[in-house]
C-alpha cells in the first residue's frame, strides 16, 4: 500500500494494485465479506406442529464493501526507514447458511405422535449462534470499525486505531480476521513496537497462510532484525502468492544487497523497475547496484531517470502547496467564495501539501546527489 524511501531501507501492503505508489507507504486494508444470517425457526415450529413437511432457508446477504487497500511495504537503498504501501486486500467470501428441516415422522397412531412439549424441548436443546459464549458475528460492523481505524492511523493516531481494530475483532467470526490482524501489525509498527507487529502478521498468516502483504511486511521486519534468511523466505513466499508486486521485488533486492550479494540484488531491482517503471526507489537502488558493480554508464542512466521523475514530482507538489495556501487565505476572508466544507478542509489540505512537498523535495535532492556523484566518477 502505505503503511520511507531512503537508501538501503526496507519498507513494509492495503491493498489493490493497478499501479504502485512511489512513496512506498503502506496502508491498512479493509475488505468486505459476503455472509448470510441464521434462518428463523418460528415458522418451522408452527409447521412441524401442524404435521407438514417444510424446509426453511432464510438468508440475508450483507452488502459488498470495497476495501481501502493496503499494500506491502517497500524499501530504498541504503538507510533503513519505516515505510509502507497500499496493500491488496484478501477477498474472503464467507457464508452462514443453516437450514432447519422441519419434517415430522409419519404418524400412524396416537402413540407415535410427538407432543408440543417434546418439540419445544428438542428445539431448546439446539444451541443457536449468538447465544451464550458464541456471539453473532457482524461483518458490517467489522468493516465500519476497520475504516475508522484506518482513518485514525492515517492521521498518525496509532493507539486510537488499535482500539478500533480491537473492537472490530469482537464482531469478527470466531474472533479472528486476518485483515484486522494485519492492520494491527501496521499500527504496532507505527508505534515502534516491532515484535508486536511481527506477532500480528504471524496471526494473520495463521488464518490465511497465503497472505502476500503480511508475508512482505513480516519479511521486512526480519530484514531489519538482520534475520536475512528468514526475511528471504517470507519475501519469496509473498512473490509466489503475488508475483506482480514491485515492492516485494525491491525489498528482496535490498535484503540481498545487505547480505553483500549485489549481483542478485540487481536482478530483483530490475524486476521491480520492469513491473513499475515509475518506481523511483527501485531505480535508485538499481543505480546503486550498478555503481557497486562498476557499471557507471548504466548507473548514471538509472539515476538520470529517477532525477527526471523526482523533478516532476517536486514541481507538482509545489503547485499543490501554493493552491492549498491560497485556499487557506480565502477561507479566512469574510464572504469567502469557498463552501463550508472547503473552508473546514483548508487547514488539513495545507498540512498534507506541506508534508508531500517536503517528501518530494527530499527525493529530488537525493536523486540529484546520486546523479552528480556517479557522473563525477566517470
Amino acid at each position: 500500500m502505505s503503511y520511507l524511501l531512503a537508501k538501503l531501507t526496507g519498507s513494509s501492503l492495503r491493498i489493490k494494485v493497478a499501479t504502485w505508489p512511489e512513496s512506498g507507504r503502506f496502508q491498512p486494508v479493509c475488505n468486505s465479506k459476503k455472509r448470510k444470517a441464521v434462518g428463523c425457526i418460528a415458522l418451522a415450529v408452527l409447521l412441524w406442529g401442524c404435521g407438514s413437511e417444510q424446509s426453511i432457508q432464510q438468508t440475508d446477504p450483507g452488502p459488498d464493501t470495497n476495501s481501502a487497500s493496503p499494500v506491502a511495504e517497500s524499501t530504498a537503498i541504503p538507510e533503513p526507514e519505516s515505510a509502507a504501501t497500499e496493500p491488496v486486500a484478501v477477498n474472503d467470501s464467507l457464508s452462514l447458511e443453516p437450514t432447519l428441516d422441519a419434517a415430522p415422522p409419519s404418524f400412524t397412531g396416537a402413540d407415535s405422535e410427538e407432543s408440543v412439549d417434546d418439540i419445544l424441548a428438542e428445539l431448546n436443546a439446539i444451541k443457536l449462534e449468538g447465544e451464550g459464549d458464541n456471539p453473532l458475528s457482524d461483518p458490517d460492523k467489522v468493516v465500519a470499525l476497520m475504516n475508522e481505524g484506518n482513518a485514525l492511523i492515517s492521521n498518525g493516531k496509532a493507539d486510537a486505531a488499535l482500539a478500533k481494530y480491537n473492537e472490530a475483532l469482537k464482531f469478527a467470526e470466531n474472533g479472528e480476521d486476518p485483515e484486522v490482524f494485519f492492520n494491527r501489525g501496521i499500527a504496532y509498527k507505527a508505534k515502534g513496537e516491532i515484535e508486536k507487529a511481527a506477532a500480528e502478521y504471524e496471526r494473520a498468516l495463521e488464518v490465511t497462510p497465503k497472505y502476500a502483504e503480511a508475508l512482505n511486511n513480516l519479511g521486512n521486519i526480519r530484514k531489519d532484525q538482520k534475520q536475512y534468511d528468514e526475511a528471504i523466505r517470507c519475501l519469496e513466499l509473498s512473490i509466489e502468492v503475488f508475483p506482480d508486486n514491485p515492492n516485494t521485488y525491491n525489498n528482496l533486492g535490498t535484503v540481498f544487497a545487505m547480505k553483500g550479494n549485489v549481483n542478485k540484488a540487481a536482478v530483483y531491482f530490475t524486476k521491480a523497475v520492469r513491473l513499475q517503471p515509475s518506481y523511483i526507489d527501485a531505480r535508485q537502488n538499481l543505480g546503486l547496484a550498478y555503481q557497486q558493480q562498476g557499471r557507471l554508464d548504466v548507473a548514471e542512466k538509472e539515476f538520470g531517470e529517477a532525477l527526471q521523475m523526482t523533478m516532476g514530482m517536486k514541481l507538482r507538489e509545489e503547485k499543490r502547496l501554493e493552491a492549498a495556501r491560497v485556499m487557506v487565505d480565502q477561507a479566512k476572508k469574510p464572504g469567502s467564495p469557498l463552501t463550508f466544507e472547503q473552508r473546514n478542509n483548508a487547514g488539513g489540505e495545507l498540512d498534507a501539501a506541506e508534508q508531500a512537498s517536503r517528501m518530494a523535495n527530499a527525493k529530488y535532492q537525493r536523486s540529484l546527489k546520486l546523479f552528480q556523484t556517479v557522473r563525477a566518477r566517470r
